[in-house]
Order: structure tokens, then C-alpha cells, then sequence
């Protein structure tokens, strides 16, 4: 070891007989010796009977002082993995990982003499450490046993998963007493809903100033994060929380560690079966609660699959919660949650951005409006929301519910909510919804929507109710509905009637989908006579709509001066063009003059493109395609083709074109 003074790094992999790496036992004699004084890296892989890393502790901090990084994983004899006198030798070290070590039952080990000397006084420091990792050590009881206090000055990240013993991070008691409390706990916590009270796995004597990110995960016996008593330093700067499948927890927070996490800015929970509250049930005293309990730099909250989830704080508390900075919520699993967020929370979600919500069974509604706490003028505003999908949420009545409202039909969103800069819309899933808008919807409500997602929704009977409602959508750029079984209608303009004087609204809509409506009858109800057109559509596709007889008035099919692409398949379509009663056709009229790809396929009741003997002339047309349209017996326009030099049209283009009975 003397002669490796150059030696930076070490690793030793899949040796089976090492008991011990490195042989200390001549350090006393020699004296102030230094020992591999420039090794940096340390990796100890697949060693199945390594017993100790370092055969004897150093008298001295002259081994291993510049020593960064440690890795040991897969060595299942390893009980510990340092001494609390080798711990101070390694004053440099900055990261530690311990992975699959399956008989450590602690990190740092202190003699019995050291811990019965030690006060509560005592200070044990790691000043270099920056990122901690013990992942699968299913022995591990704690870091360390001991009175003192640890103090990790520069740890920014901790991550503790499949640790299933560990109860605490650091233990005030001594080993022995540990390991008999623990032969009553494992029966104790057999069960989820145990009564046992525990104290918290962080307590006063660990110390983390600069702790950014903490991951908690399959931690069988963690049932309470935080202590009641906390270092007043301890976690002021975390960032970002994970608990992941930690089966008893019951909430995530404490009551008192809320003010100490102010810069908490994101928050995940997953797989917590016992989670019921995500704050703990809050007693405090009458002036107190006049002043809300704030995260001010959250802005990430992910739920999922939190089976027992019924609040984010408890409904009979009588403190609000605010988390001013909130952009973005994902909540997906929770089937017991009845509502996402109360109406004292509301006037905090100013900044939300992204809002998810699925697969939530008894949600009734987004926010709760309390009775008689609502004034009907009042209007709430999500000013930065651009992203909202809903889905698989079966007994949802309402965005917005108000608590003595009756389950009868309601729309999704009514005029208490608006959306001014919402762009991207998603509704999955919804097996009552019936209605998504109300009729007199703002003006500025969705004025910013740019694609709307409508799928699985089996009551939806319409999209769009009225012309009016339909003016409110001016940016609408891409509508995409499919699997909605009632759905009969999707633009319902028939009841308007439009003036002459009334100026033409084009609408921004580019694409149009509509797939598996087997009651779609109309894709617009009526036949608008001016005011009202789409000419800015370039795709359309009709797929599997057995009941729909044709796609567009011929007013309708005028306006649509951009369209490119048109694909029905396994329709009931009769006619691709309706004539409209009241609506003179001339031989000038174009229907589609920048269309470049028709597709007409299976349509058996298909005769005509257009009822009337007028011939339509598609001059950019590239791609047609007609298949097992039987009763289709000729197509009533021309096509007219110029290739880039000016010159007749080749064998290769006429390969486009494809007729199939």
C-alpha cells in the first residue's frame, strides 16, 4: 500500500473468496504513514464474503484523505460499511452508494464504548458529502446509532429505497435495544392500518442545511417523515420530495415541518396505499389559523395511485393552504379523492399550467365551491392554464361543483370557470358526461384553444351546440374526436339565422377527425347560409361512422378553399356533397380546388361525390384513391395535371390513381 502512492483508482469486481480489501494492521507501527493519499474512486462489486472493508481503523487521519467517491454493491456479508474513526479519515469523500448489500444493518459503525461516552452534544460531520444512495439494503435499521448529532453540511441529495427495516435515519437508542423493539415492530406493522405511533425517520439530532433532493422509496415501515422536534437549519433549502410505495405512510407532511420547506418546488407521491392526507391534520391555535399555510416556490404537485387519497389537507381544517407558484399538477389513482382542490385554494392556482387529472373514480369535480360561500358573478380565472386533460373520471359531474348542486345534467364547464390562454384540451374517458360547454360561455373563456382531444366519452351527444358557442372557439386548429358512442352531431349551427349584414367568421380550424362514431348523423347539423365558414381546413378524415349519409352542405364544402387531404372509410356515406335547398349552384363553382389526396374506401351505399351534374375540376390533385365503393357508378369531376417543365402528364403519376369495386 505505501509503494501505490500514485494509485487514483480502485475496483474490484466478482472475486468470491475476499474477506477483507485493505490490511491496516502495521499503521501503528509505523506511525504517521500516508496511505494511498491521491485514491479518488473506490469500487467494490460482487464480493459475496467481504467481511470489512478496512481490516483495522487508522490512529490517524493519514489514509485515504482524498478519497471522493465509494460504490459497494452486491456484497452480501458486508454489515457496515466504515467505523465511525475510519468516517473521519474521510474528510474529501463526496459521494456514497451502497446497492443490494444484504446483511448491513448500519452505514457507519461505532464501538459500544464510543456510544455510552457520547452526549447529545457531540457533533459527527461529513463536510464534503454531497449525494448519499442506499438502495435495496433490506437489513439496514439506521445510518448510525448514537447520541450525537450527524451533521451533513453539503449533502444535496439523498435517495433510500427498499431499506424495508429502517425506521429512522439516525437512532438516539442503542443497538441492542433497537433490535429487540424491532422483533415487536415487523408483527406490529404486518398490517397497514397498525395504531402504533412512530416517531419520525428524521429527528433533531441529523443535520441536512443544503438537502435539494430527498427520494423515498419502498420503505415498508416509514410511517412519518418528519419528527415533532426538527433542527431549525434542517431541510430549508429542499427542493424536490419523492415517496414512492411506502406502504404504511399516512401523509407526507407534518404539521410543523411546513415552515421550514419554503423552498419545496416539487412534490411526488406514488403508490402509497396508506396515504390519506397529504398534510397531516392541523391543531392549531385560533390566531394562528387566520394566516395560510404557504409553499410559495411549489410548482410541480404529481398524486398517483393513491388509493386512499381523500385530501390534500383535511376537509374539517379550519387553515387554507396556498401554494402561490404552482405551474403544473398531475393527479392519477386516486380513488378516493371527491375533489382536487377546495374553493379557499383557488385564488392561488393563478399560475397553473398543466393540469392532468385521471383515472379518479369518485371525483365529483375539480374544485368544490362551498354552499353559500359562492357569488354568481364571481368568475375564476386560470390566466396561464395551456394544457388540461381529464380522463377516465367516471362520476364526474362538473369542473367546477358546487356543493348543493344536484347530479343532474350539468356541463363540464359553465360560466364560473375561464381558460383565456388555454391551447391544448384533452377529454378521455367520461362515461357521464353529457354536455362539455355551457351555451353562454364568455367571450374570452377558451379563446386561446388550439386542439381539442374528445374520446371515449359514451353520453356525449355534440360537440359545439350553437353558432355562438361556436365563435368562442376562433383559434380552434385541430379537433380530434373518437369513441363516443352517442355522439350525433358535431357542429350544431342550425338554429342561427345568419343576416346579410353579418360579417363572415372564418375559423382557424386546419384538421378534422372524427373515428368510431357509430351515432354520428351529421358533421354539421344544418346548413348555414353565409357568416359562418372553414376555409381554412387542409385535413379531414371520416373513419367508421355507419350512420353518416354525407359530409358537408354544399354551402359548407364552398367555403373550404385550403383543403388538401379527405379520407372516408367504413362510412355510411351516400353522397360526399349535399345540396342545400335555398343555395344556387353555378358551373363555376369550385368544391376543393387545393385538393391533393382522396381517399373514398369501403363505402357500399356511396353513389355520387355530389348529387347535382355539376363537375367539379381539381387541378393540384396527386393521390386518388376509390375502393369498394360498389354503388358509385361515375365520379363527376376532372382532373387536370402539369408537371414543373409544363409538360403532359407521365405513366408514373397515372400509377397514382387507384379504382377498386
Amino acid at each position: 500500500l505505501i509503494k501505490l502512492q500514485n494509485l487514483e483508482a480502485i475496483t474490484v469486481e466478482k472475486c468470491q473468496l475476499i474477506r477483507e480489501v485493505f490490511d491496516l494492521e502495521e499503521l501503528t507501527i509505523m506511525g504517521d504513514v500516508e496511505i494511498l493519499c491521491r485514491l479518488t474512486r473506490l469500487t467494490l462489486s460482487g464480493l459475496p464474503n467481504l467481511e470489512h472493508i478496512w481490516t483495522k481503523d487508522p490512529s490517524r487521519a493519514l489514509c485515504f484523505r482524498n478519497l471522493k467517491a465509494l460504490k459497494v454493491q452486491n456484497c452480501e456479508n458486508l454489515r457496515f460499511l466504515f467505523s465511525s474513526s475510519m468516517a473521519k479519515a474521510l474528510v474529501q469523500i463526496k459521494k456514497i452508494e451502497i446497492v443490494n448489500c444484504v446483511l448491513m444493518e448500519e452505514v457507519m459503525y461505532v464501538q459500544e464504548e464510543e456510544l455510552v461516552e457520547a452526549s447529545t452534544t457531540d457533533t459527527f460531520e461529513f463536510p464534503s458529502l454531497t449525494s448519499l444512495s442506499l438502495v435495496e439494503l433490506p437489513n439496514l435499521k439506521t445510518f448510525s446509532y448514537g447520541k450525537y448529532c450527524i451533521h451533513f453540511p453539503s449533502l444535496t441529495r439523498l435517495t433510500i429505497s427498499e431499506c424495508i427495516k429502517m425506521m429512522k435515519f439516525s437512532s438516539f437508542e442503542g443497538r441492542q435495544q433497537l433490535m429487540t423493539n424491532d422483533i415487536g415492530l415487523q408483527q406490529a406493522f404486518g398490517h397497514i392500518n397498525s395504531g402504533l405511533s412512530l416517531p419520525g425517520f428524521f429527528n433533531e439530532n441529523v443535520l441536512f442545511p443544503s438537502l435539494e433532493e430527498l427520494k423515498l422509496s419502498s420503505m415498508c415501515q416509514l410511517k412519518r417523515i418528519w419528527h415533532s422536534q426538527l433542527h431549525g437549519q434542517s431541510f430549508y433549502k429542499l427542493a424536490s420530495l419523492t415517496v414512492e410505495l411506502c406502504e404504511n405512510l399516512s401523509h407526507v407532511f407534518s404539521s410543523n415541518s411546513i415552515d421550514m420547506l419554503q423552498s419545496l418546488n416539487k412534490i411526488k407521491a406514488v403508490g402509497c396505499p396508506s396515504l390519506e392526507v397529504l398534510f397531516e391534520p392541523i391543531n392549531l391555535s385560533a390566531e394562528k389559523r387566520q394566516k395560510p399555510l404557504v409553499l410559495p416556490a411549489l410548482r410541480e404537485l404529481t398524486l398517483l395511485n393513491l388509493s386512499r387519497l381523500r385530501d390534500i389537507l383535511e376537509s374539517d381544517c379550519k387553515v387554507t393552504l396556498a401554494f402561490p407558484s404552482l405551474m403544473e399538477v398531475n393527479v392519477r389513482g386516486c380513488h378516493s379523492l371527491p375533489y382536487l382542490f377546495s374553493s379557499a385554494m383557488t385564488e392561488i392556482l393563478d399560475k397553473l399550467v398543466v393540469l392532468d387529472v385521471s383515472c379518479c373514480n369518485n371525483l365529483r369535480g375539480i374544485i368544490a365551491m362551498e354552499e353559500g360561500k359562492w357569488k354568481t358573478s364571481e368568475t375564476l380565472k386560470f390566466h396561464q392554464l395551456s394544457t388540461l386533460k381529464l380522463g377516465d373520471l367516471e362520476n364526474l359531474i362538473s369542473f367546477c361543483l358546487v356543493s348543493c348542486a344536484s347530479d343532474g345534467l350539468q356541463p363540464l364547464f359553465d360560466e364560473k370557470v375561464k381558460f383565456p390562454n388555454i391551447e391544448s384540451m384533452e377529454i378521455s374517458h367520461m362515461n357521464n358526461l353529457e354536455k362539455i360547454w355551457l351555451d353562454d360561455l364568455a367571450s374570452n373563456a377558451f379563446n386561446k384553444l388550439k386542439t381539442l382531444v374528445v374520446k371515449y366519452c359514451e353520453k356525449l351527444s355534440s360537440i359545439f351546440l350553437s353558432y355562438t358557442m361556436l365563435t368562442r372557439f376562433q383559434n380552434l386548429e385541430k379537433i380530434s374526436v373518437t369513441d363516443c358512442g352517442s355522439l350525433e352531431v358535431v357542429f350544431h349551427v342550425q338554429e342561427f339565422n345568419f343576416s346579410k349584414a353579418r360579417p363572415t367568421s372564418t375559423f382557424q380550424l386546419r384538421e378534422l377527425v372524427l373515428m368510431r362514431l357509430p351515432k354520428m348523423k351529421h358533421v354539421w347539423s344544418g346548413h348555414p347560409q353565409g357568416g359562418l365558414t372553414f376555409g381554412r381546413l387542409r385535413c379531414m378524415k371520416i373513419v367508421e361512422c355507419e350512420m353518416l349519409k354525407s359530409l358537408f352542405p354544399n354551402s359548407v364544402a364552398k367555403s373550404m378553399t385550403q383543403l388538401e387531404e379527405l379520407l372516408v372509410w367504413e362510412c355510411g356515406v351516400q353522397e360526399i356533397i349535399v345540396e342545400e335547398d335555398r343555395v344556387e349552384m353555378n358551373a363555376r363553382d369550385l368544391f376543393f380546388p387545393r385538393l391533393t389526396d382522396l381517399k373514398l374506401l369501403e363505402l357500399p351505399d356511396l353513389r355520387s361525390f355530389y348529387r347535382n351534374s355539376h363537375t367539379s375540376t381539381q387541378p393540384l390533385l396527386k393521390k386518388l384513391r376509390v375502393r369498394h365503393c360498389g354503388k358509385m357508378r361515375s365520379f363527376s369531376f376532372t382532373c387536370e395535371y402539369q408537371s414543373c417543365r409544363g409538360t403532359s402528364t407521365n405513366e408514373n403519376q397515372l400509377a397514382l390513381f387507384s379504382f377498386e369495386k
